[in-house]
């Protein structure tokens, strides 16, 4: 797979399958989801179409128990998903969307809100939408009611799918969201002998179940209402980092082309396949990727991220029970996979640990070059692959920069590509993607069939070298030939209509059909067309000598030291123009920090040895070997780390739905110690 310059101009690229005519619908004829859904209901109606562990309840506090899974099949999906969207009409008084897209203020109650895990549920009630033409407005479930009001408030709201055990704290504030009516709840992650008491005051809210609703959906009064390409399909609120999360327009072409593109690249094998779903319905990954195994005929697996493995749940966890054959993950999904195989690794005799450590170093080195270790697979990596369910055949990282190490360790240890995407909420997750047989790390792959890509100069941004980024470069600061550097501009049938209610600043940003949207990303185009990411505008922080550091990129080199806990959290590097060096506040991780005590006759308990200043070293020297090795610049190494105990989380706030750092609540939580380290970056 590469890509082709357009006008001969090697900054401004397209798909070379696709050079003619941009990807628009996977299937001749198809123009909106409802009528990708459609087909997949009548081509395979007995296939399985998802499936979900009966949930038994807890074993102990950190172990979930599970039964049977309880699959459905295309035409129960199809019925189910029809019934939803007649009840949305005929139960909850919603009515179908303006045909086309637009960034004003919705005047009627056209939207489904969903505030809930990934599960089954979530993905039938948006094809229930979908089918009469109405919007889903996607909440993060681990949002906050705060965001809750706003999305209803701002939209129009009047129905909304929840869990039930969060139905109490919606209703207790119903009077806050005037125009919602209706609040349909899931059982999902809740055992049939578990008591969950529904409120007695619900303030005229009519409180209703998922399969009591579905159940009165009358699909002969209330037929589906199909859309047209330009509706819009989601309002997806991204989690962010930073400020007010935006409402995201996608439209139904938007999300069918992506998926167009990435059933193409990402080789999808009809009616075989297997996913396994975990990452956020929220989040636009999850999203197109589940859409895009539904509209190939494949089977898709429902599970609790904390419930992969059987660390979280009995008897066996979801990636042992289900055996998918594709995979996705944000980095920090399998940064915490790569660690919990180290620890095991770790854990293991000394003459274990020789012979997985040479398996690793000569599988690495045949795969890089074409081939596998036949011998080595068999003695070592089979019972590692077991911790995948035995089956993967391809993986795919997004939501942010995977680090080269994790990288080549994931290909390594499972035997399948483990390749990358690039995109952005506002193109539909997906720009890019890496081709499965590109054994290169920190590639981000050729732009999709359905966009084009160009690159804009930066002469105001310098790279490590203080070169500017501009087109006319041709080669950059490693000394790799490549096509010109600069922010990465994408227009194509992927790219968002807008932001909701946001008309200024779509403009601004670029938003919208014909238009070039500037991701904030600074790339560049390889010798072969292919995308690197190199900086991030949004994320370059100017130092008090003028200089810049790249945040993500630090924090991508550190959290490879041994002592991050990347389960808990991770590094979250910081520096600002006060300050002449950047600091680092992180997660220790007690597994390293007992080992390393114990090697260096270090005594005492965790808490004791944290404390000491013969640890603080060592996690120094480890952090800036980890620098070196990542090339990061004297810029970029950081003068002190704060050395953190308690995780941070999604429910704390510190990491967002994405898993992503929560920069300033990170800082306020340890305020006093951020202070103190700060102090120290200032010369």
């Amino acid at each position: 797979m590469r890509s082709v310059p357009v006008d001969e101009d090697e900054s401004h690229r397209m798909n070379a399958r696709h050079k003619d005519k941009l990807l628009d619908t996977p299937f001749e004829g198809i123009q909106t989801l409802y009528e990708l859904q459609r087909r997949s209901f009548n081509l395979y109606p007995s296939a399985r179409c998802m499936g979900t562990r009966e949930y038994l309840g807890p074993l102990d506090a950190k172990v979930k128990k599970f039964g049977d899974v309880r699959w459905k099949t295309y035409s129960q999906v199809g019925i189910a998903a029809n019934s939803f969207g007649a009840a949305l009409r005929g139960v909850a008084g919603l009515t179908a969307a303006p045909s086309v897209a637009s960034m004003e203020r919705l005047t009627t109650p056209c939207s489904l809100a969903i505030f809930e895990n990934t599960c089954a549920e979530w993905m039938i009630a948006a094809l229930g939408a979908f089918s009469q033409s109405m919007i889903v407005t996607t909440i993060y479930a681990t949002l906050g009611m705060d965001a809750v009001i706003d999305a209803v408030n701002d939209g129009i709201v009047r129905a909304l799918l929840c869990n039930k055990r969060s139905v109490s704290s919606i209703a207790a504030r119903a009077r806050e969201m005037p125009t919602l009516k209706v609040i349909i709840y899931t059982n999902d992650l809740i055992a049939e002998n578990e008591e969950i008491p529904l409120p007695n005051a619900t303030f005229g809210i009519h409180v209703i179940s998922f399969e009591d609703f579905v159940a009165g959906g009358d699909t002969a009064q209330y037929p589906p209402v199909p859309p047209s390409s330009s509706t819009t399909a989601v309002i997806m609120y991204t989690s962010g980092s930073t400020g007010k999360p935006k409402g995201v327009l996608l439209t139904h072409q938007n999300i069918l082309s992506v998926v167009a593109s990435a059933s193409e690249m990402f080789q999808v094998v009809v009616g075989e396949d297997v996913y396994l779903a975990y990452l956020p319905l929220a989040h636009i990954l999850e999203l197109f990727a589940e859409i895009t195994l539904l509209a190939m005929g494949c089977t898709v697996c429902y599970a609790d991220p904390k419930t992969l493995t059987s660390a979280g749940a009995s008897p066996i966890g979801a990636l042992e029970q289900f055996s998918p054959t594709l995979m996705a993950g944000v980095p920090k999904i399998w940064d915490i996979i790569k660690t919990n195989v180290e620890r095991k690794i770790a854990a293991s005799s000394p003459i274990v640990k020789f012979l997985v450590n040479t398996a690793l170093e000569a599988r690495s080195f045949a795969i890089s070059h074409g081939y596998d270790t036949p011998l080595f697979k068999l003695l070592v990596f089979k019972k590692f692959a077991k911790v995948v369910g035995g089956r993967l055949r391809a993986s795919i990282s997004g939501g942010g920069p995977l680090n080269p190490d994790i990288q080549v360790f994931i290909r390594t240890v499972f035997g399948c590509p483990l390749v990358q995407g690039y995109g952005l909420t506002e193109t539909c997750g997906g720009l890019s993607i890496q081709d499965l047989g590109d054994l290169r790390s920190g590639i981000a792959g050729v732009p999709l069939p359905s966009n084009e890509v160009k690159l804009e100069s930066c002469p105001e941004i310098n790279d490590k070298l203080g070169k500017p980024y501009l087109i006319s470069d041709r080669e950059d600061h490693e000394g790799n030939p490549i096509l010109g550097r600069g922010e990465i501009l994408v227009r194509g049938y992927n790219v968002a209509a807008g932001y909701y209610m946001m008309p200024d600043l779509s403009k601004q940003e670029g938003l919208g059909p014909g238009n070039w949207f500037h991701t904030g990303d600074v790339g560049q185009f390889m010798s072969d067309g292919s995308i690197r990411i190199v900086d991030r505008k949004k994320n370059l922080v100017k130092l008090k000598g003028g200089e810049y550091i790249s945040i993500e990129t630090m924090e991508g080199a550190y959290g490879n030291s041994k002592f991050v806990d990347a389960v808990h959290g991770g590094i979250c590097c910081y520096g600002d123009g006060d300050m002449d060096r950047p600091i680092a506040l992180m997660q220790l991780c007690k597994v390293a920090t007992m080992s390393w005590a114990k090697d260096n006759g270090i005594s005492g308990d965790f808490d004791t040895i944290m404390k000491s200043q013969e640890l603080y070293n060592a996690v120094m020297l480890d952090l800036h070997n980890e620098g070196k090795k990542s090339r990061l610049s004297h810029l970029e190494r950081i003068v002190t780390v704060v050395l953190i105990a308690e995780p941070w989380t999604t429910e704390n706030g510190c990491l967002t739905a994405a898993n992503k750092t929560q920069r300033k609540t990170v800082i306020s939580m340890h305020q006093k110690e951020f202070e103190e380290a700060k102090r120290k970056g200032i010369f």
